[in-house]
């Protein structure tokens, strides 16, 4: 080889060095892995005989939106609050739904407020949902503060699951939860629940009448701990009896309305978790796009550019020039998926947005009292436990709380 043609060898190098080197990181960018996410699969277990002694009534509350109260993080996030706050219920219903289905448990209600009469609270705080995947932070704790289960539960959603829906696309989420709990009260004897019974009873004697049956329990360390019972013909906890039918009738209604809340919610709550799946693997795959191409691009600039500093041909420097044009073109396309990636997200919010605005509080007309279920029925079941407490003082001659 002449010096002249080691020299545009040599000038050329450094190029050749960083051209493959671009090459190699694209291509190991490309790579990737396919996911096989099965459909549901995890099957609800169902009760094979019931036994009314060991009864449990269960009262789920409206999940924690898990809203972000900054709003950079808010931005970030893509959460819509009113489909949040919209979800938070759903999730609930649709739990309380599973529940009642396997024939494992007594009455299973969806209350906005922790409700005394019930012998295991359900709550929960939503960490993740969109149409790709549900978590959750979910507590069970019964009337005696026994804390049955206290995990957080995810499942992931496949096209499949939108294409051929024959249940909702999480089910799992909810089947593992009711099989938690089952197996939490599998491993409880009979007194056990006979003590939970017996507490909530109190319990609820004790918010109407605090004066009359505080003394008969009190709380260590978030126990509860029975000091005594009252009598079996005792006349105070007959009328404390037809008062807790009162408030049943109140939470049933309030129940139904969470029922019509559910069922208006899911065709246009299917859809939007359908698209906002498509948005999301969109989303996944155009950022991925977007980093590659700005990897390359910036391998390609730099390898460009130290070539044309090493070498001293014209072949050499004429090579350094296109790498960096092409890292440039590259870099170009890069930015405009990471542009592409920003559609997608606002088309998430847009998704979001009109879902939200189908939702609207609807007020509900309880015993001549107007109850608005948005956010107030808190409140409203509260001022409502307030009255059946002015009754219980009525009906006894005891001053009223």
């Amino acid at each position: 080889m002449s010096k002249k043609d080691r020299s545009l060898a040599t000038g050329a190098r450094p190029f050749l060095i960083a051209t493959c080197t671009a090459a190699a990181l694209l291509i190991i960018a490309g790579c990737s892995t396919t996911q096989v996410i099965k459909a549901n699969s995890t099957p609800a277990e169902q009760a094979t005989e019931f036994d009314p002694a060991a009864s449990i009534d269960i009262g789920i509350m409206p999940l924690e939106p898990g809203i972000p109260t900054d709003d950079r993080k808010l931005e970030a996030s893509l959460i819509v609050p009113d489909v949040r706050l919209a979800e938070s219920r759903f999730i609930a219903y649709h739990l309380k739904d599973t529940l009642e289905k396997t024939g494992n448990w007594g009455a299973v209600r969806v209350t906005p407020g922790d409700a005394e009469f019930v012998h295991l609270t359900i709550t929960g705080e939503i960490l993740e949902s969109d149409g790709e995947e549900l978590r959750a932070k979910i507590k069970a704790t019964d009337a005696t503060g026994r804390v049955w289960l206290r995990r957080s539960y995810k499942d992931a959603a496949s096209k499949f699951s939108y294409q051929l829906p024959q249940e909702d696309a999480f089910q799992d989420f909810y089947n593992d939860i009711a099989n938690d709990l089952l197996e939490a009260r599998r491993q409880m004897s009979k007194g056990d629940i006979a003590e939970v019974r017996e507490v909530a009873a109190l319990r609820y004697a004790s918010s109407l009448a605090p004066d009359a049956f505080s003394s008969y329990y009190s709380v260590v360390n978030d126990r509860v701990i029975v000091h005594q019972l009252p009598a079996a013909n005792d006349p105070m906890m007959k009328r404390i009896e037809r008062i807790k039918d009162r408030d049943y009738l109140f939470v049933d209604t309030l129940d139904d309305f969470y029922g019509q809340f559910y069922r208006k919610m899911q065709a246009p709550y299917t859809e939007w978790r359908f698209y906002t799946y498509d948005e999301a693997i969109k989303l996944d795959r155009v950022k991925g796009e977007s980093t590659k191409r700005l990897l390359g691009s910036a391998a390609l600039i730099a390898g460009g550019l130290y070539a044309g500093q090493k070498s001293g041909t014209y072949v050499g420097q004429a090579g350094a020039v296109s790498s960096v044009i092409g890292g440039v073109g590259l870099l170009k396309s890069g930015l405009a998926r990471r542009k592409e990636a920003e559609i997608h997200a606002e088309s998430l919010k847009e998704l979001s947005s009109s879902l939200g605005a189908e939702i609207t509080p609807i007020i509900l007309e309880v015993e001549g009292r107007n109850v608005e279920l948005s956010g107030s029925a808190d409140s409203q079941y509260t001022e409502w436990r307030r009255i059946l407490r002015e009754i219980y003082a009525e009906e006894t001659g005891l001053p009223a709380q």
